[in-house]
């Protein structure tokens, strides 16, 4: 059992897992509010499951990163590859300029040939995690994703930045009815998540979580193309948060919004994994996996990368944020965030705003 690894400023303290790569619980501080808006899998810590459950489902929780995402058909690996069932081995810490810290790690076993080091970067009065994953040579193509996954224990509103379309997959999570419940149609596609089509027929808000008491669902949201910044936004007033996502929108250019409420019968989810919505942004092929993203594939054709390429004389980096702030009841769905080189401006539909530090370069492509 590997020991935890604590990193943390004045305003984030996150616990790292090194077996798996899970930052379990991620807590934000702002002028003494303390917010957790991260998910915890119910089971995380208990060391109940059996050998054969891989170690991104026992430790399930908060953000991990998955190279391949999903399903590793091309090189033998766990589900969502060593990157999030591995060890990472402590590095160092490299104290910044800027006053913040840089703390590195370096995964065992490498990827596709690649030796992999994860970059966890905060800065002082940051309200951000800042993430960077870089692949040293390797060869190939990989789909891959960032991971995180928010409570929704009390309702959450989404927004996002500008998106091309969405799309259901061809089948729900589990097509066995005896082994769980949709609640979408499979499969669909839209332009507007506010007006999905639910199994029964009716219309569902996918903007409004949870959007069902009892079900497991899976929406590609594709982003649209020709911006460099894209972000998710994740609202709730009752519990007290806003979670963002950002990101280059030309590295990972999808998210895909796992929807667990207690809608998986068996083992571990045993209908008791729940208020759970994975905000995952990818370069995949929806969660079709490995083979299948490297494979031309409907979003490849249309122009939409679905996996990265390693370089084998040199590098190739994954970066992506994630950050929250608090906020009380009066705040209603966000309907902007633009960013400047040294932070973001936030504004939602009642005309509320908020001016919060943010370190634009950090996902720069190639930075």
């Amino acid at each position: 059992m590997s020991l935890r690894h604590v990193v943390q400023n004045d305003s984030v303290r996150i616990v790292f897992d090194p077996e798996g790569g899970h930052m379990e619980r991620v807590t934000f501080d702002v002028d003494g509010r303390e917010i957790e808006p991260l998910h915890r899998a119910p089971w995380n810590g208990g060391g109940a499951l059996g050998e054969d459950v891989p170690v991104v489902l026992k430790k399930l929780a908060g953000d991990f990163f998955c190279a391949p995402f999903c399903q590793s058909d091309v090189e033998p690996a766990p589900w969502h590859g060593w990157t999030s069932n591995g060890l990472w081995r402590f590095v160092g810490v490299e104290q910044r300029g800027d006053g913040g810290t840089t703390t590195r790690f370096r995964l065992d076993p490498r990827v596709m040939g690649a030796a992999v080091t994860k970059e966890i970067t905060l800065r002082p009065g940051h309200t951000f995690v800042y993430q960077r994953h870089i692949f040293e040579g390797g060869s190939g193509s990989l789909p891959v994703a960032h991971h995180a996954m928010v409570r929704t224990d009390m309702p959450v509103t989404l927004s996002f930045s500008q998106k091309a379309f969405g799309t259901t997959p061809d089948s729900p999570v589990e097509t066995d009815p005896a082994l769980g419940h949709a609640a979408l149609a499979y499969p669909q596609r839209f332009t507007d998540l506010r007006s999905l089509k639910g199994a029964d027929g009716t219309a569902i808000d996918g903007t409004h979580h949870p959007i069902d008491p009892q079900a497991e669902d899976l929406v590609l949201l594709v982003d649209a193309p020709g911006s460099d910044f894209a972000w998710s936004a994740a609202l709730s007033p009752e519990g007290g948060f806003l979670f963002l996502g950002l990101k280059d929108p030309r590295i990972l250019p999808a998210t895909l919004l796992w929807m667990s409420n207690f809608g998986r019968t068996y083992a571990p989810w045993s209908a008791r994994h729940g208020h759970c919505l994975g905000i995952e942004e990818l370069c995949s092929n929806g969660g079709l996996g490995h083979a299948a993203s490297v494979a031309p594939n409907v979003l490849s054709s249309a122009g939409v990368p679905t996996a990265i390429t390693l370089d084998p004389e040199g590098s190739t980096t994954v970066s992506y944020a994630f950050g929250a702030i608090p906020v009380d009841r009066g705040w209603r769905r966000i309907v902007s965030i633009v960013a400047t080189d040294a932070q973001i401006l936030i504004e939602d539909e009642s005309g509320r705003s908020a001016a919060i530090p943010f370190d634009r370069s950090s996902l720069a492509v190639g930075q």
